[in-house]
């Protein structure tokens, strides 16, 4: 009688007393790509880093829906230089004061779902609109990929695309690669997207995001600009207002990275057509709820 009690007190609630929230699937998944683990504690998730620091699934009050550290407008953009910088340290970019902001905290990330497949015109209100991809966590880009120029350029494989060697992290690097293998079969196929894939803007290059305090994707290695002059960018739009999202790149190229992980600044209305980077864990299903 007791133990048939206690089965039916546990198929009420569908499990166990006090199972607690289920861990979310994109922190569940962040161990396959940065450096760290998901923890449950004081009632909430985190990722705890390899340093021991632990990162907010959710902070306990937000600043805003999407503010802290979101790279919005205001100078918190990626972008701004495209100048070939690759294995060199450069100057940084102009800062502005108004992106001190706090970071996101981890489901901002994917708060706007990142959209593969074809090519579609971007629109929206310039001044709300969140472009996917561009919560970043410096932390764990830190933790994993390094902490200063010299940490990140120490782990910096040599990778050859199109006949010119650039510097790429290890941990991304095995991904472009195959980039560079899909991207070799299409131009095959289609010579001319050879003028898209060649004379590029570079990878690597210690630096934060034009007028901004925020780390580029760049400084840590994980991130390429394609060849500018085939490259639209929204800071060089004029008028400035209203905002036009414009492309040229070719759908064969953005199939390539995407498929390896590699998020496009062409699906943002503050559009960065030459620039890709390295962000497995918003194309992975399995990060999805």
């Amino acid at each position: 009688m007791l133990f048939a009690l206690a089965a039916m007190l546990l198929s009420a609630d569908g499990g166990a007393p006090d199972a607690g929230p289920k861990m979310p699937a994109g922190l569940s998944c962040l161990s396959k790509y940065y450096a760290g683990k998901p923890v449950s504690a004081d009632g909430g998730w985190f990722f705890e880093l390899v340093s021991g620091e632990r990162v907010p699934w959710r902070a306990p009050a937000r600043h805003g829906a999407h503010d802290g550290g979101v790279h919005r407008d205001g100078g918190t953009r990626d972008g701004g230089t495209h100048d070939a910088g690759a294995l060199a340290d450069g100057g940084e970019d102009e800062e502005d004061d108004d992106s001190l902001l706090p970071e996101p905290d981890l489901s901002q990330m994917y708060e706007v779902p990142y959209p593969k497949g074809p090519i579609v015109p971007v629109v929206g209100d310039e001044d709300t609109i969140e472009d996917p991809g561009r919560a970043r966590v410096e932390q764990l880009l830190m933790e994993t990929y390094g902490h200063s120029s010299d940490e990140v350029r120490d782990h910096l494989e040599h990778v050859r695309f199109f006949g010119t060697r650039w510097g790429f992290h290890q941990r991304a690097a095995p991904a472009l690669q195959r980039v560079i293998e899909k991207l070799t079969a299409e131009v095959k196929k289609n010579p001319k997207l050879i003028k898209f894939v060649t004379d590029i803007g570079g990878t690597f290059k210690w630096r934060k995001i034009a007028r901004s305090t925020n780390l580029s994707t760049h400084a840590f290695g994980i991130a390429i600009d394609l060849n500018v002059e085939r490259g639209y960018y929204w800071r060089w739009q004029r008028p400035k207002h209203p905002l036009k999202w414009r492309n040229v790149v070719p759908q064969e190229i953005v199939d390539a990275f995407e498929s390896e992980g590699f998020i496009w600044g062409g699906r943002w209305l503050h559009y960065d057509t030459m620039h890709f980077e390295y962000r497995p864990e918003l194309l992975d299903p399995a990060c999805r709820e």
